[in-house]
Parts: structure tokens; C-alpha cells; sequence
């Protein structure tokens, strides 16, 4: 067990080590609000399609719905980490752009307290933004590059707990969330006059800390001796946050030389985060089959954001509702067998959403996009033979399509793939002493 353990605290390493400097995300549409959102879902949902609000799996934690927490073996420590790589290709329609991303996913790990009391802490992504484009303009005859990009995002740091409630069917559970991150825009644009040409340059960042609150339910309802049905909900709300904004302007001539520099600050700018309701299902059919379904609802339009982050856009213009949709399944041959292949999970699932941000394209016109995924994922068994149980290594394939709702606007297409061991320790248990 203490080589287990060793190995572990070597993997949590590693990982952090890798993602060092990794960067998320490469879309233009991460230029405006927090960037592209990421989901909460880990390890099983990710290739689900990600779903979460319904599952009750006690092979990982499930921040999605901290109600399942309570669903942990009460001998059982579980660790979760995973990582991933995607391959993303842009289209305006005449030209396209392929690029490359990767780096930590997440961590997460679980363990009981009591009977039916599990406590979750972790790391997760809310946001990323990353970007890096230009564009040719031309004035008087003389041709110069505008160019535009971007970094950061969003992270939390998450401690949750989930209780069942004896014999009832019922679990409740909370999250409390530490969300923190900065994120960057720096645009740089030439400026022709009568008196030769500068190098205009600005750099915006906003700061943003704040907590986050998230609570849910979980209802298990026995159908027969082989089904079981879990109904779940969640509730976050909303929180009237407040970031640091600072802006620095220069002014460069054509050797690189400042020719001046103005810096503006501001504390206590808006930075809001939006109320939140999410409700799903799953069926198990004898822990071979599962199926599941979720609806996520965030509601964006009247969360405030500060104006000078420039984009352009006004209070009642930037934000949409937000609704998802997502589909998933699991099977497994025989969870009661001891082959490698019939204990091998498939997974696979689809998803769709809306836009949160809307975005202005070259005609002045304010839209946002469309979001369609498919996921497919393969739960590879690894047996302990001390304790006996079962940890996975979970391969997952994702691909996601961006289509804007007006034209002029940047096509998108991401080719995902995505590692995470789910690491099942028997570790809470005491040792009898003749």
C-alpha cells in the first residue's frame, strides 16, 4: 500500500508539472466574457456526453452533482486526475487554421467519513481564453497588420459533501467553491498621421476572486430487482462578484521606443457569475447498462460585466441564456466477472448548447453560436491484487463543432482526446491483531 501511495503522490506530480504553461483553448470567441466554459464533468461523464446530474458512480467523484458523494464505498479512497490534447481547425469560409492545445484537466479525489457521508475536494476548470489573431488594413496606400490576442481564464478549487439520508432514498450534498483567475487581451494597432506612423499597444487584465456555491439532490428510486432509476437536481446561485481591472496604452514609435505610456486601474469592477439549474436522470440495469440524460440551464442575462474589458458590446447585448442538453450510456459485458474484457466499460454520448456571449462580425451584426458535441470512451480495468478492487484508466474521444448563427464569423471544429485514471485505494480500514 505505501508503494501505491508513493506511486500516487508521483502522478500529482507529474501532472502538474505538464501543465505548466499549457493553454486550453485557441478560439477567437474566447475574446469576449470569461472565454470558452468548461464543464464540471470528470472521469466517466467526460465521455457520457457529460452528463453527471443523475450519476451516482462510486468509481470516481462527481462534482456536477455533490449529492453522489455520498454514494462512496465506506473502505475506499478515490483519486481522480486527468489530462488531455486537441486538435482544433478555424474556417471563415476562405481560409482555415489548424492548431494544437493540451494540459491538466483536473483533480479530484473522495473519501467517506461516516456511513452515507462522502466529502469531495478538487481542482476543476470554469473558463479558458486563448487566442491569436490579426487582420490587413490599408489606408492612404500604405498597408499595416492589426493584431489581437489573449490568455487565462478561470479556475476553482472546490471542497464538497454528500449525505444520504438513512433508508430514504435520498441524498443531499453542497459544494463550496473558491473561483479565481486572471485574464488577459493585448491588442496592438499601427496609427498613421502627418507626422509619421506610431505603434499603438494596449494590455488589459481583469482579476477576478470570488466563491461559488453549488447544492443538490439525489432520488433512488428501485424499479426491480435489476433496475434502478436516480433522479438528480442542482442549484448554484447567482453571485454578484467584483474583479480588478487594469489597463496599460502605449504608444511605440517604428524602433520599438516608448513614445508614452498611460496606465488605469480600477478595483471592485463588475464581475458576475450566473444563476444556475441543472436537472438529470440515469437508469442502471444491473450495473451493466447505464443511461442517462441532463438539462442545464445558466441564466447569463443579467450578470453584470465590467465595460473595460472593450468588447464592444453593451449590457444588454453581451450575455445570453444558456441551455444544454446531453445524452450518455454506459455498458459493461459482466461487472461480476473477473476478464479484463468483460469488465471493460463503453461509453458514448452527445450534447448540444447555446452560445452564454454573443459576438459582433465585420457587418456590426451581435449573435452568438451553436454548440454540438459526441463523445466515445473506453474504461480500461486495472486490478489491485492486494485489496482486491478495481481502478480504471478511462480513454475518452470528443469532437465538438462551433457554428456561428450569422455569417462572416469563424467556423469551428476540435478533435479531443482525453486521459484520467480513476485510482480505487482500500485504504480506511483496521487491521485485526490476534
Amino acid at each position: 500500500m505505501l508503494k501505491n501511495k508513493k506511486l500516487l503522490f508521483i502522478a500529482i506530480i507529474a501532472c502538474l508539472a505538464s501543465s505548466v504553461g499549457a493553454q486550453e483553448t485557441n478560439s477567437p470567441y474566447s475574446r469576449y466574457g470569461y472565454g470558452i466554459l468548461r464543464d464540471q464533468a470528470v472521469g466517466p461523464s467526460k465521455a457520457m456526453g457529460g452528463i453527471g446530474y443523475g450519476l451516482r458512480h462510486g468509481q470516481s467523484a462527481n462534482p456536477m452533482n455533490p449529492a453522489s458523494y455520498s454514494r462512496v464505498d465506506s473502505l475506499t479512497f478515490l483519486f481522480d486526475i486527468g489530462v488531455s490534447a486537441t486538435y482544433g481547425k478555424l474556417s471563415d469560409g476562405v481560409d482555415s487554421k489548424n492548431h494544437y492545445n493540451g494540459g491538466l484537466d483536473y483533480i479530484t479525489i473522495l473519501i467517506p467519513l461516516a456511513k452515507g457521508l462522502g466529502v469531495s475536494a478538487g481542482v476543476l476548470p470554469y473558463s479558458s481564453v486563448g487566442y491569436k489573431f490579426g487582420s490587413t488594413e490599408t489606408t492612404n496606400d500604405l498597408s499595416y497588420i492589426k493584431s489581437f490576442s489573449g490568455s487565462g481564464g478561470l479556475s476553482q478549487v472546490y471542497l464538497g459533501a454528500g449525505y444520504k439520508l438513512g433508508r430514504t432514498g435520498l441524498s443531499l450534498g453542497a459544494n463550496a467553491s473558491y473561483l479565481f483567475g486572471t485574464i488577459e487581451h493585448t491588442r496592438s494597432i499601427p496609427t498613421i498621421g502627418s507626422t509619421g506612423s506610431n505603434t499603438s499597444a494596449e494590455y488589459s487584465r481583469l482579476r477576478l476572486k470570488t466563491f461559488k456555491f453549488d447544492m443538490g439532490l439525489q432520488y433512488e428510486l428501485t424499479l426491480s430487482k435489476k433496475d434502478k432509476l436516480t433522479v438528480g437536481a442542482v442549484y448554484s446561485p447567482k453571485v454578484n462578484s467584483k474583479g480588478d481591472y487594469e489597463n496599460i496604452h502605449y504608444e511605440l514609435a517604428t524602433s520599438g521606443t516608448a513614445v508614452s505610456a498611460d496606465t488605469t486601474a480600477y478595483n471592485g469592477v463588475d464581475a458576475g457569475i450566473p444563476e444556475t439549474y441543472g436537472a438529470g436522470f440515469s437508469l442502471n440495469r444491473d450495473n451493466k447498462l447505464i443511461v442517462g440524460a441532463d438539462i442545464t440551464y445558466q441564466k447569463w442575462n443579467d450578470v453584470k460585466y465590467s465595460e473595460y474589458m472593450g468588447d464592444g458590446l453593451s449590457q444588454s447585448d453581451r450575455f445570453n441564456n444558456r441551455w444544454k442538453y446531453a445524452l450518455g450510456v454506459e455498458y459493461m459485458i459482466d461487472p461480476y466477472d473477473r476478464s479484463f474484457f468483460k469488465r471493460v466499460k463503453f461509453r458514448g454520448g452527445v450534447n448540444y448548447s447555446n452560445s452564454y456571449m454573443n459576438v459582433k462580425n465585420s457587418d456590426n451584426k451581435i449573435k452568438g453560436y451553436d454548440e454540438y458535441g459526441a463523445t466515445l470512451g473506453f474504461g480500461l480495468p486495472v486490478r489491485d491484487n492486494l485489496g482486491g478492487r478495481f481502478s480504471y484508466i478511462n480513454i475518452n474521444f470528443e469532437y465538438k463543432k462551433v457554428k456561428p448563427k450569422v455569417s462572416n464569423m469563424i467556423d469551428e471544429q476540435y478533435f479531443g482526446i482525453s486521459l484520467n485514471m480513476n485510482i480505487n485505494e482500500f485504504w480506511f480500514f483496521r487491521k485485526k491483531i490476534d
